[in-house]
């Protein structure tokens, strides 16, 4: 529960974990009998000469959630779907998360998963230079994409400095 404080008339709201930057993937699943799926590249998490993109947590969005992706308009990735996919993260130069089940990504309850409900995102420790072309969704011990067309939709929360090392706040240039 946030607590209210007042000075000289002014209200902050004072958050157990105030909520930074944060950015959508979503990984669109279009063709049946694919093993794997590569991530798309997000210009906001790339790090380049002029800014460090520092990943501090993943989280599943489930179609409790979100019914539909925003962008691409696809149906949010099925139960069924979402209990045979692993994610592999490349970061740093190897494949620093590997075989991560994705629905332990999950905070919120969903009702046939099997996974526990949290109410607390996945946490990383501040993992740099994600290379998310690299990275992908795998679907485990020889299954398949079976019920495309869908997405599986990540928000990603971050931070991001510049090539001062100064947090940076706002879109990227």
């Amino acid at each position: 529960m946030a607590d209210i404080k007042t000075n000289q008339n002014k209200m902050v709201l004072v958050q157990e974990e105030p909520r930074g930057p944060s950015q959508l993937i979503e990984i669109q699943v279009t063709q049946n009998g694919l093993s794997s799926i590569t991530l798309p590249v997000i210009m906001q998490l790339i790090s380049d000469t002029a800014q460090t993109i520092i990943v501090k947590g993943l989280r599943l969005v489930t179609l409790p959630e979100l019914a539909v992706a925003p962008q691409c308009g696809l149906a949010n990735a099925p139960l069924t779907e979402l209990q045979k996919i692993s994610l592999l993260l490349y970061a740093e130069g190897w494949q620093k998360g590997k075989n991560i089940p994705i629905l332990a990504l999950n905070d919120t309850f969903t009702e046939g998963s099997g996974i526990p409900f949290r109410n607390k995102p996945t946490k990383l420790a501040d993992w740099q230079r994600v290379d998310w072309n690299k990275s992908e969704l795998v679907y485990s011990n020889g299954q398949v994409v079976a019920g495309a067309p869908y997405a599986v939709i990540f928000e990603v929360d971050y931070v991001r400095y510049d090539n001062q090392g100064k947090i940076t706040e706002g879109p990227s240039a």
